[in-house]
């Protein structure tokens, strides 16, 4: 997913995010009666045990600003609030400068930790405004149950974590793409089970550490804060995974790479006449374009549903038009610079090339008649 750039004055739109909680704190309550309805039932369905939050707040010997305070207010009753829709959310208030809070690397106030209890470190470093509301939300029902959701293959890749490593994922509150940074993040700290911790960073909150990383867009993904391991935009599970195991499993994840390396070189490699479809990269995108006359791109990543929906009937047009068009994948999340070359914005994009000059583009699901249909008029 495409990162979101910071705006020019963070402070603004956290002043606006606090005026409109202040707004808010002149009302009976901060979760609208509607909301409530969709939290309890989702609570429901789908909560299974009790989940401890603690909320941490105030220093000792320093004072907090307006806005602090206001944040401060704001986490307390959003939490105070969800408890009484479930009361097997259970809600604690600690102090910032607790032994707790410390241990865990508490350096904001509010802090929310989620399943300390249960073995789990996942940090919400700042107030849950915005998106992180949901992200909260959904962490907690992850956890009251214990079943992230990841495939039975990165499950079994995170057994060999056996070094502690934090995730730390900055995000701001108007970002769409970060809940799913924040989500994945957490999901690796549920399956490590407590090895790895997940702290989502309000970037706005927290200005001198965003600076420390240079935080320019969001989300941004930093490990063992090693400036090395950036990543900016939200990644599919196994790029952060494999992120991950760099440094709680370095020996692993090293082989694991040197494999991954040869199954790539194998997929890029371009035959003559391909009866199947081929793969293409950053690294032989150019060489395809120059070497196959009539060529289509399936532009793709692993969270988009559409493109998975899509992927077989590339695969039925690719063995079906062998001879005369060759289909191809690109993966836009592992390969972007190719994506933004080409000026790709949204996904399932194909993209129809002829002598090496693209033609035209078709965004979205089509059903596989109207497809090859659209695709050879791009190719007259």
């Amino acid at each position: 997913m495409p990162p979101e750039r910071l705006p020019k004055s963070a402070a603004l739109i956290l002043r606006a995010e606090v005026k409109r909680k202040r707004e808010a704190d002149k009302m009976d309550r901060l979760i609208d009666e509607n909301s409530v309805k969709e939290i309890k039932n989702k609570f429901d369905a789908e909560l299974k045990e009790s989940v401890d939050v603690v909320i941490y707040s105030g220093k000792d010997g320093v004072s907090e600003s307006e806005q602090e305070k206001q944040l401060v207010t704001f986490a307390k009753r959003f939490l105070k609030e969800l408890s009484e829709i479930d009361g097997r959310i259970l809600v604690e208030e600690k102090s910032a400068d607790s032994d707790e809070a410390k241990k865990i690397g508490i350096i904001t106030s509010p802090s929310i930790s989620l399943g300390l209890k249960k073995g789990y470190k996942i940090i919400f470093n700042g107030a849950p405004l915005g998106h992180e509301a949901t992200s909260l939300i959904e962490i907690i029902i992850m956890l009251s149950g214990g079943k992230t959701g990841l495939s039975d293959e990165d499950k079994a890749l995170l057994t060999s974590a056996d070094k502690e490593a934090k995730i730390q994922v900055f995000i701001t509150p108007t970002c769409p793409y970060c809940p799913r940074s924040v989500i994945l993040a957490a999901k690796i700290a549920v399956e490590t089970k407590g090895k790895i911790t997940a702290e989502c960073v309000e970037s706005m909150e927290n200005q001198q550490l965003s600076e420390k990383f240079n935080v320019g867009s969001v989300p941004q993904q930093v490990i063992n804060s090693d400036p090395a391991s950036i990543t900016v935009g939200a990644q599919n599970d196994r790029a952060l995974i494999m992120q991950v195991l760099k440094y709680s499993a370095p020996e692993k994840a090293a082989a694991l790479e040197a494999e991954a390396m040869k199954i790539k070189a194998q997929k890029e490699k371009l035959t003559d006449s391909p009866k199947e479809t081929i793969y293409v990269t950053d690294s032989n995108f150019k060489q395809a374009l120059a070497k196959y006359p009539a060529l289509v791109v399936d532009c793709w990543a692993e969270w988009c549903m559409p493109c998975k929906m899509l992927s077989p009937e590339i695969d039925q047009l690719a063995q079906e038009e062998a001879g005369k068009i060759v289909f191809a994948k690109l993966n836009v999340d592992e390969n972007r610079e190719t994506a933004e070359t080409h000026g790709i914005m949204s996904i399932p994009t194909i993209m129809v090339f002829k002598n090496g000059i693209k033609t035209g583009d078709i965004v979205g699901l089509q059903p596989k008649p109207m497809l090859l249909s659209r695709i050879q008029e791009l190719l007259k």
